[in-house]
């Protein structure tokens, strides 16, 4: 099948290896100069199904209500978005219940899992270089409350068979030593041995190239506007490179899919939660992490990739603004100091990004009522995570 992949980011170029493999013909069409440079270009770097709880949970909408207004809050509701978003948030207040959490929870978990050894597998076949790290995951607490509230969701994995371990301060900074320096803030840690990091920017590129030499075409500078539909079908998408037409076409524009959606009548509960990171030069750092470091009370990660640091967290609802908000970049900044006193003060680069969020944290993977058409978005803060295998089921709903 002649198969149109619109979106060159961490879903649309590991979507399109995957098809090629399976044989069929394909073209990728991104508005960039490039593979990955929005949402997949400067991440958390997390490959991580131990982190697969869904937003939507009990405690959120007070914690919401709690930071309403507040520049320097792990999760930032503008007053402003609150009208563009108003249909998504009462189904993402719905989604809070316990009940649908843990429904949420075990869906993207199943996936997350799928997709780790489809990752592993794609790598070993293509023997990609991403500045991949297989150390696992650290998440740290500063108080026995926060770790309560985390071994809820940890006790849940354990018995879907994720490997969870808990540990005291003495056997965390055993773990790793980085965080000797804190170790009288911290009251413990749980240890995800089975989760990766990696720079998802490098990967996408990687798997882009892998694309290329097994067929696939990549469009870039190529602005897509429209699907022009005709009945219950696609007959060609309209961009500024003419009007392109395929057998089948899949969405995957992370926050914007919604938008293009809308162009042939299909709603799609996709909205944008801006996430911020900052990367840190550290050559030759000795006293570097080894591990990604999770810190529960910041709501950010560290992790290491090569002579780099990327650190990363906190969410804020302001539509498709992707300004840099100062206060929240230089929040990172204090966190991370916060969590390594000694790194290296060196070059920082801010970055901010727009995650694509549903109302459960499920992603949207496959056709969405016309007979050509298909998504692949979604995926909330785990586009790295969830990459490989949202890619896998794309091409079985395909083929």
């Amino acid at each position: 099948m002649r198969i149109i992949v619109l979106g060159a980011g961490i879903i649309g170029a590991t979507t399109a290896y995957t098809l090629a493999v399976e044989g069929h013909d394909v073209l990728v069409l991104d508005r960039q100069p490039e593979s990955g440079l929005e949402t997949s270009f400067a991440n958390g770097g997390l490959v991580t199904p131990a982190t697969s709880d869904s937003w939507a949970a009990p405690g959120t909408p007070t914690k919401i209500l709690k930071w309403l207004g507040k520049d320097d809050a792990p999760m930032l509701l503008r007053l402003s978005a609150i009208p563009g978003m108003f249909r998504w948030g009462l189904s993402f207040l719905a989604n809070c219940r316990e009940a649908a959490w843990r429904e949420n929870t075990r869906a993207i978990l199943a996936l997350a899992l799928d997709s780790l050894a489809e990752l592993r597998r794609i790598v070993d076949v293509e023997n990609l270089s991403y500045d991949r790290n297989q150390t696992g995951l650290l998440k740290i607490f500063r108080s026995s409350g926060s770790m309560e509230a985390t071994l809820r969701a940890a006790k849940l994995y354990e018995e879907l068979g994720v490997s969870v371990k808990r540990l005291t301060t003495k056997e965390t900074i055993e773990k790793e030593p980085a965080l000797s320096a804190i170790s009288d803030k911290i009251s413990g840690a749980v240890f995800y041995p089975g989760d990766e990091s990696g720079d998802a920017f490098k990967f996408t590129q990687e798997i882009s190239a892998a694309a290329i030499k097994r067929g696939v075409e990549f469009k870039f500078n190529c602005d897509i506007n429209e699907l022009i539909r005709n009945g219950d079908k696609i007959e060609a998408v309209k961009t500024n490179c003419g009007l392109i037409s395929g057998d089948a076409f899949i969405l995957s524009l992370g926050s914007y899919s919604s938008i293009l959606a809308k162009t042939a009548n299909v709603m799609l509960p996709i909205y944008p939660a801006k996430g911020y990171s900052i990367s840190v030069d550290i050559p030759g750092w000795n006293e570097a992490p080894k591990i990604p470091i999770a810190d529960d009370e910041f709501k950010v990660a560290v992790a290491p990739l090569g002579d780099r640091l990327r650190v990363a967290g906190t969410v804020e609802f302001a539509g498709y603004d992707q300004t840099l908000n100062k206060t929240r970049g230089q929040m990172l900044e204090t966190n991370l100091a916060a969590i390594l006193p000694n790194y290296p003060r060196g070059d920082i680069k801010h970055w901010a990004g727009l995650r694509p969020m549903t109302p459960s944290g499920k992603p949207i993977i496959g056709p969405v009522g016309l007979k050509n058409l298909f998504v692949n978005s979604g995926h909330g803060p785990l586009g790295w995570t969830l990459a490989a295998g949202s890619a896998r089921l794309v091409a079985q709903f395909i083929s």
